[in-house]
């Protein structure tokens, strides 16, 4: 049993298995069966926000960041009406989250742990929950990732263009949950 388990986590198709394995409860819980009380249009009125963006109305409110108001509103203006586009992109964009921490966590872990928490990660992770509804987590969560992930390779290779984009994109992130506005300062 145990070298059956060490071959699967050496295999380098595990991380894309656990990516596809999320993408398939995200689609579950949009379109079959969602385990939360509330609909697509979520707790956080983004739905509100999102419409009135697409009809070119200004950001109304500074009670929610405006990141996910609009890309919630870009889908609303290509497909009018219908908050299962933008819910849809964002399970395909969730799915991400395994691949991501996997490359993140490979180099201080090794790849057999680094897949380990890829799958953990896929089965049991709370933002493909949220990634069927209308809230910024899954979309921060990878943000978040992303820039944790071009600030790794800019250390590693001194690359400037990847210090541009993990300062961009640690930036962006508080713009979709207002709790990783101190991401720039500790990173």
């Amino acid at each position: 049993m145990r070298m059956a388990l060490q071959r699967w986590l050496d295999s380098p198709r595990t991380t894309a298995y656990a990516s596809l394995t999320t993408l398939a409860i995200g689609l579950f819980f949009v379109f079959v069966w969602a385990p939360h009380p509330w609909s697509w249009r979520g707790i956080d009125q983004y739905d509100e926000l999102a419409r009135a963006l697409a009809r070119g109305e200004p950001f109304g409110t500074t009670d929610v960041p405006w990141g996910y108001a609009y890309f919630v509103a870009v889908f609303y203006s290509l497909f009018p009406g219908s908050p299962w586009a933008a819910v849809t992109a964002q399970v395909f964009i969730n799915a991400l989250v395994p691949w991501l921490l996997y490359r993140l966590a490979r180099p201080a872990v090794g790849p057999r742990v680094a897949a380990l928490a890829a799958w953990i990660t896929a089965i049991f992770s709370f933002n493909t929950i949220y990634a069927s509804t209308q809230t910024s987590d899954s979309i921060c969560t990878v943000l978040f990732l992303t820039s944790l992930l071009c600030f790794v390779h800019g250390h590693k290779t001194s690359s400037t263009w990847a210090f541009v984009a993990a300062g961009a994109l640690s930036g962006l992130t508080p713009q979709f949950r207002p709790n990783m506005i101190l991401l720039p300062v500790i990173v």
